[in-house]
């Protein structure tokens, strides 16, 4: 009898146990959740405009940066050396195209007064001569601009606010044009996107709440709202091979693997301890129905076992 007794006893605080976990995780049992998430952000390339040796490389690797910070100089005496050099013609432009058009106004001004002291041709000869010169004088202001624009490009400063990346570039290195020289992540543009199987979608809309659970951080759950489901993913099958016939991957009808959909999420509130790292491990849980409710109550960390 005592026997029976202590196995009841076992058997029911077994199944208090479970209902308290169940409990506490009720959102994980009855709203679409995945282990498969994944923390993005934007990466911007910084690309230089102008190719020259780099002189001064003020940043390190992992570096966080404010828009407007200089990220490394070109070396600026060649560019400074086209500036003198285009103020020169612009100069040089303009001394010309005072004088045409002084001339012209001078026959101009003589026809007027005696139509047959100066020929109509001279007159149009002289006037042609005017405006190929002020078209001379806005193409030489136009190479000056560029070249005051090529001068102020050997300064590349960040786009946006956000960590230097993946540092490679040491001063003395050439720069080339237009070729990307460093990569930096904007601190502003982090997104989580979660992989859910196919199967697990219909009952996701834009709008629903999120609760992600970053590998790093397993006990600082963070909320979020879902802002969109990827329409498309890339199909293997049919793709071109051998002797241009389409590649088809057998399929086991048992053994039939749902496909991964991306739902993208945008993050809300991070706390300041919390660092998001791009291409970190994330856990998503999304609240199917929220998308018109202002719940916010709190909702747990997914259990450390399901991260």
């Amino acid at each position: 009898m005592n026997t029976l007794v202590k196995v009841s006893i076992s058997g029911a605080l077994v199944l208090i146990a479970v209902g308290v976990v169940l409990y506490k995780y009720w959102a994980y049992v009855t709203n679409p959740w995945t282990r498969d998430g994944q923390v993005r952000a934007q990466v911007v390339q910084i690309n230089p405009r102008v190719s020259g040796p780099i002189v001064n490389l003020p940043i390190r690797d992992n570096q966080f940066v404010k828009a407007g910070d200089l990220l490394f100089m070109i070396d600026p005496r060649t560019f400074k050396a086209a500036v003198d050099q285009a103020r020169a013609d612009v100069q040089k432009a303009q001394v010309e195209a005072d004088n045409a058009r002084e001339e012209a106004e001078r026959d101009q001004a003589i026809m007027k007064r005696d139509r047959g002291a100066v020929s109509v041709q001279t007159v149009e000869r002289k006037e042609t001569a005017q405006r190929k010169a002020e078209a001379a004088l806005i193409g030489a202001t136009a190479e000056l601009e560029q070249a005051q624009l090529n001068l102020e490009f050997t300064e590349v400063k960040a786009p946006v606010d956000g960590y230097v990346t993946n540092l490679n570039l040491r001063q003395g290195s050439q720069a080339v044009a237009n070729q990307p020289a460093l990569a930096l992540i904007d601190i502003n543009s982090f997104w989580v996107h979660g992989f859910f199987r196919e199967n697990y979608i219909e009952g996701i809309s834009e709008g629903d709440r999120a609760i992600i659970t970053l590998m790093s951080y397993p006990d600082k759950p963070l909320e979020g709202r879902v802002d969109s489901l990827g329409w498309g993913i890339a199909q293997e099958d049919g793709s071109t091979g051998f002797d241009l016939l389409p590649t088809i991957n057998p399929t086991f009808e048992w053994i039939r693997l749902a496909q991964r959909v991306p739902v993208r999420v945008h993050l809300l509130d991070v706390p300041d301890e919390v660092k998001l790292r791009v291409g970190t491990t994330a856990s998503v849980l999304v609240m199917t129905g929220t998308h018109d409710s202002e719940d916010r109550q709190p909702v747990p960390a997914s259990p450390r076992a399901l991260q």
